[in-house]
């Protein structure tokens, strides 16, 4: 399986080519073309039967459904891209394990198994909700994310704070703690809100912009419908 970005860093897609015999699953809507050779199939998105599909799909926050394409007679190609307007790029996991942020999965090799994973009482304080997905296996993991994407190594006995908005993936061995940033002011008015502090060794995966950020933003300027 080989891969080529077009137009990156802004509104990146990944154009994969297929093999005779090779597949890619990616998130519902990820499509942007593929060519006559691929044959597609859409399945519910998780391994874990029905119950777990409706569990990724409403806690994960992600697609109920996933689409395979297969080059199964000839070679082929699909052409992918992010919901999001962003960049996009590829983690080749060698026996990893990443915990994704909603949104943030985009697609991944055959031998790489997306699943939900708990992620306890900090992501709910954290505004990302109980549920993440997390990658597990070899092969290429595609991300992507609203804005740019920034990939950052936390070397051991480091610390970073990340905005929990700005979280796109992160090392499954890492360990994090999720805060308020400062006491009730700077809470309500430093614009941040809540952060987790992310302990190293690992590499973690950013984006520049917040998209919840930016709904509320456009939301709070839309006219009053109560107003005259």
């Amino acid at each position: 399986m080989e891969y080529e970005f077009d137009t990156k860093p802004s509104y990146t897609m990944a154009t994969v080519a297929l093999e005779q015999g090779e597949s890619l699953t990616a998130e519902a809507g990820a499509m942007v073309a593929h060519s006559q050779e691929i044959d597609v199939d859409t399945s519910r998105g998780d391994s874990g039967g029905l119950l777990s599909s409706v569990k990724r799909s409403v806690l994960g926050g992600e697609s109920f459904f996933r689409n395979t394409f297969t080059a199964r007679d000839a070679p082929g190609e699909v052409s992918i891209a992010p919901v999001k307007p962003g960049d996009m790029d590829v983690f080749e996991m060698t026996d990893d394990a990443v915990i994704v942020q909603s949104g943030g999965y985009v697609a991944a090799g055959p031998d790489v198994e997306i699943t939900t994973d708990v992620g306890g009482l900090d992501t709910l304080f954290g505004g990302e909700g109980l549920f993440f997905l997390k990658a597990e296996g070899t092969g290429p993991l595609f991300l992507g994310s609203y804005g740019g994407l920034v990939e950052r190594e936390v070397r051991a006995g480091e610390t970073l704070t990340v905005d929990s908005g700005h979280l796109v993936a992160w090392d499954d061995e890492m360990t994090y703690d999720t805060r308020r940033v400062g006491g009730l002011k700077e809470t309500l008015l430093s614009g941040e809100g809540l952060v987790m502090d992310f302990e190293g060794p690992g590499t973690l995966w950013m984006q520049t912009r917040d998209y919840d950020a930016f709904i509320m933003d456009i939301a709070s300027n839309l006219p009053n419908q109560n107003s005259g």
